[in-house]
Formats: structure tokens, sequence, C-alpha cells
């Protein structure tokens, strides 16, 4: 805010001495009451100020380190750190520990810009190859989070009989649902950033079993069901899309979303799965690259048998839709419950009973007894616990 001395009244309250002057709208103020009553207009200034700094640091070239002054600079008070270190090295374990449980109950995408994947239902047709292009919806929700650009779908695609002679396993197609989950989890869970390598595909080859081996399914439910469970023993975080969020998005790439070739979704995450496997493979030393190049074999094996399929395409995704409708309940049903718990206790965790501080946990482990809290009381009489033992068996 600019100060000049002036004999103009103050724009707000009319006083004569107004020596201040709006950034924004140049409105002349007296006082800071007068200012802070008058500060919408100029917080929007300092914000369309701050956000022009960040698009030409964003635009301009990338530059070297910072001055070892700048990265010693602190807030006064703040515990002194070494310098040099990584973000991780400087946490505290409390600090640790809380960014360890954000990660894995999924409280941490709420932090993050909103994401949408390109085969969201707000877009209209798939975009033709060769010139001519849908007319996109408007979003449902203003434009905000408005899904990326597809990635193109093949020119042109082996057919299977090229890839085999013999004719494949009528379960090879619950093999599609199981590979599609692992690329729409790996995709949300990295914001579609696919300079992550070779983390995004990783994470694609962990949650789906059909990429890493010869792994049977026997039905769409098993398969979805086994890839979502296979993210969670691979320790991955929860997607941004939600537990059943990442089941919704298979079946809408297998419904896809142009009626003229419905099955063109799924080639284009397909091929997109494959060269992002690619790229991720180029990224590891060349004694680990081989379960990429697995997981590749096994894409395009997928995407020739996709493009042969369309009528196995739509049964799959009428199951798929299933499967999402029973887990999206089951997921309703519970945040009802802890809804109502939630209102009951107060808050996230239950009140503590009366006396419960006062309690003393004890743990064995390795055959020694650890406790917390204070000393282990004394142990009942072995007679006394026989006859209750009898008693209960009476």
């Amino acid at each position: 805010m600019a100060a000049e001395v002036t004999d103009g009244s103050c724009g707000f309250c009319s006083a004569s001495a107004a020596v201040y002057t709006c950034p924004r709208c140049h409105r002349r103020l007296c006082s800071l009451r007068c200012y802070r009553a008058h500060g919408p207009c100029a917080e929007a200034f300092y914000r369309d100020q701050v956000l022009e700094a960040l698009r030409a640091q964003r635009d301009s070239p990338p530059r070297g380190p910072a001055p070892p002054g700048l990265r010693e600079l602190r807030e006064p008070g703040d515990p002194v750190r070494p310098v040099g270190r990584g973000l991780w090295e400087q946490l505290s374990e409390a600090e640790r520990d809380g960014f360890r449980q954000l990660l894995s109950s999924g409280e941490a995408a709420a932090l993050l810009p909103q994401w949408r994947p390109w085969w969201w239902r707000g877009r209209g047709p798939v975009e033709e190859l060769g010139g001519g292009s849908g007319v996109e919806e408007e979003d449902e929700e203003g434009g905000e989070g408005r899904p990326g650009p597809a990635p193109p779908v093949p020119a042109s695609v082996p057919p299977l009989s090229a890839l085999r002679a013999a004719a494949p396993s009528p379960l090879v197609r619950f093999q599609l649902p199981n590979a599609l989950f692992g690329y729409a989890f790996s995709l949300s869970l990295h914001g579609g950033d696919e300079t992550l390598l070779p983390e995004l595909p990783a994470a694609a080859i962990a949650a789906s079993a059909a990429l890493r081996a010869r792994r049977p399914f026997g039905s769409t439910a098993e398969a979805l069901l086994s890839a979502r469970r296979d993210a969670r023993t691979a320790g991955l975080p929860l997607s941004p899309l939600g537990d059943s969020g990442a089941l919704l998005a298979v079946a809408q790439l297998l419904e896809g979303r142009d009626s003229r070739d419905p099955g063109a979704d799924v080639a284009a995450a397909l091929w997109h799965l494959w060269r992002l496997l690619k790229a991720g493979a180029r990224a590891l030393p060349f004694p680990e690259r081989s379960r990429f190049r697995a997981a590749r074999r096994k894409v395009g094996f997928l995407l020739s048998w996709s493009r042969g399929a369309p009528e196995e395409l739509a049964q799959l995704a009428r199951e798929a839709r299933a499967v999402h409708a029973e887990v999206a309940a089951e997921e309703a049903a519970v945040a009802e419950i802890r809804e109502g718990l939630e209102k009951v206790w107060g808050g996230p965790r239950p009140p503590p009973r009366e006396g419960q501080e006062d309690r003393v946990p004890w743990l064995v482990r390795d055959g020694v007894e650890e406790g917390f809290g204070g000393p282990r009381p004394p142990p009942a009489d072995k007679g006394v616990q026989g006859r209750r033992l009898i008693q209960e068996l009476d």
C-alpha cells in the first residue's frame, strides 16, 4: 500500500485526511480501521500479485540452487535443524507418524488439488483421430477439476491370432478388469503425473496380479476385489478416487464414452499403460526391468483380445457396475455408523471410560514381559482360576 499526503477525503468514512491509497481500486483511505474495512479489495490485489508471481516462476526456466543464506532462513523461534538434509529427515518421529496416517487413511488426498481422470463422465464424446472432435459438455461442478486430455487410441492393433495360434482360455476375460484396476488406481494415486517413474507403473503392477504373473480369476468380482486387496497388501495409500471409486473407474472404462466404438477407452487405457510400463523400465537398472517387460507383454495381449471382443466388454462393464454398487453400499453403511458414533462420542474417538486411564496394559514379546504405565499387577491365585474355569465349563 502506498502512502502519500493529500487533501482528498477518505473514500470509506469521508474523513478529510486520507493519506493511504488502495492498490487495487485506488480509493483513498484515512486510517488502518478504514483499510481493514476495505480489506477484501486489497486482499484480492495481493492475491493476484502472488498468483502472477507463481505463474512467472512456473513458466521460467529452472535456476541453480538457492544461495546458502536463503536456504538457512527460518522463522524466529524455529528449532535449529541441520542444513542440507532432506525434508523427511527433518521431520520428528511424531510428524512422520502423522504423515503416514494421512497417507494410509486417504485423508492426504483432500490436501491436494482436485484431479479427475480423463475417462470422467463430465466430458463429451471421445476425440476422433484425424481431425474430428466431439463437443465437450459442461462439467457438473462449474468447470473445476476438469479431466485432462484422453490418451490416444492405437491406430492399429494386431489381432489375437497373430500373437498365438491356440484359442485363449474363456477365463482370460477376467484378466482385463484386474489390469484396468491397476491402471486406474496407480494413475489416480499419482495425480496423473506421468513423470513419476518408475513409481506410477510399479503401483499398477503391485495392484494387479494379472500384470505380475499368470493368476486366473473365476469372475469379475474376484478379479476386482483381488486387485483392491493387493493394493492394500502392498502398503499403497488409499486412492484419491476412494475405495469404491477405483471400481467405478474400471466400469466406466469398460463402458466407454463413444457409442460408435465402446472399446476405445479400454484400448486407450491399455495403450497408455503399455507406454508407462516402457518408460518405467527405462528408469530402472537393467536387471530390474524384467517384471516391467512381462507386464507389458500381458498388456499387449489384453489389448489385442479386447479389440476383438466388444460383447465381452459390455458384459464385463455390467458385472463391474454390480461390484461397485455393492462396495459403495457397504461404504455408505459404514460411514453412517461412524457418523452416528461420532455424534454420540462428540468426536472421532470414544471418550475414555471411568478409571480406564488407571489400567495397565501388558504385552509379552519373545518371552519378555513389557509393561506400560506401571508395575505388573500380582498374578491371581491359580486355584481360584481353576475353580472359575470348572464352573464356566459346567
